[in-house]
């Protein structure tokens, strides 16, 4: 019988390309290859899509060669990517999506593939959609009782409403993920720099309280009905940013695998991060990022619905530790579609 062919979809236009295919190339590493064909699917910079005979060495140094250029077919009877150079079908099953940020993550190339009659590991279109924009998360789960930071949402540099800002505070794009576009502000002329940096990222910028506490986060894994919720870990950061150069560079910050916050505290992030996965229709898997004050405040940050998945990123070592190997999670993704 043929193994299934399984797509691992990486790449995209936006800021996050590269952790995307950083990403893909552990996914690569610890493939099981023994049980399913996996075909690597290349979303470059310009939005193209190629497959090619990529090796692991390629992709762990971003330097892929020997494409083949792609267009995804939407024929509900024969899903998959059509060759550019000959016309001929390249037939897909499952797709595997390890893009990051909003093209990936916002629920967009959900949307293509739903279209095109290919399941797709991870949450649905709108659940992505409502993730990605943390205005909508705002929204959503202060609605289901989850403190989350004051903030309010613009959409032009004259809309920020002053009298309710207060210092410090976070300003950062609504709709971008890695923590690009977060900046730490601490008087009105930041505030302003603050915004329209951020606004290079987004049209929607969030400017939110600074919450004065300890980054935790757990991971969820929603199969068959049963729900994987590991412990709750800890990051404990440099500056006031857990930020882009603190997540992908792991000297220049300490994550612990168990908070040290009381069990008490523990469990109801826990509690806390299961109601948001649902309140926010989330789909099989997802990191759930919280701050706790010295006082035990718990504030929800956000979901990450396609978390990272290199070596040092935080998801694939929380199930892991939750009794999930790396090759076992990505086969109960795969086999949860089937």
């Amino acid at each position: 019988m043929d193994k299934l062919q399984v797509a691992l979809v990486f790449g995209s236009i936006n800021s996050e390309h590269d952790i995307s295919v950083a990403s893909a190339a552990s996914v690569f590493e610890h493939f099981p290859k023994d049980k399913f064909d996996c075909v690597p699917l290349y979303i470059d910079k310009d939005g193209k899509w190629y497959t090619g005979d990529y090796t692991l060495a390629m992709m762990q140094s971003n330097k892929l060669e020997g494409h083949r250029e792609l267009y995804l077919q939407f024929n509900y009877d024969r899903p998959g990517f059509i060759y550019a150079d000959d016309q001929s079908l390249l037939p897909v099953d499952v797709a595997f999506l390890m893009l990051h940020g909003r093209m990936g993550e916002g629920g967009q190339v959900q949307g293509l593939l739903k279209c095109a009659n290919i399941p797709f590991t991870g949450c649905d279109v709108l659940s992505s959609a409502l993730c990605m924009d943390k205005g909508f998360t705002h929204i959503i789960c202060e609605a289901a009782g989850i403190n989350m930071a004051d903030y309010q949402l613009i959409t032009h540099i004259n809309d920020i409403d002053i009298e309710k800002v207060t210092y410090p505070c976070i300003v950062k794009p609504s709709r971008e993920g890695s923590s690009f576009g977060v900046t730490y502000v601490r008087n009105y002329d930041e505030l302003l720099k603050a915004c329209l940096f951020a606004f290079e990222f987004d049209t929607r910028v969030l400017i939110e309280a600074y919450i004065k506490g300890t980054e935790v986060g757990l991971g969820i894994l929603k199969t068959d009905q049963k729900m994987i919720i590991s412990e709750v870990d800890q990051v404990n950061v440099s500056g006031e940013v857990f930020d882009f150069q603190e997540k992908y560079h792991p000297h220049a910050t300490e994550t612990l695998p168990i908070s040290t916050f009381p069990e008490s505290v523990r469990k109801e992030v826990q509690r806390l991060g299961e109601l948001a996965f649902n309140v926010l229709d989330c789909a099989q898997f997802s990191r759930i990022d919280f701050f706790v004050t010295e006082d035990h405040r718990i504030f929800l940050n956000e979901i990450n619905t396609i978390p990272g998945f290199t070596s040092s990123s935080r998801y694939p070592g929380m199930l892991d530790r939750a009794g999930v190997s790396y090759p076992e999670l990505i086969t109960k993704m795969i086999e949860d579609l089937l």
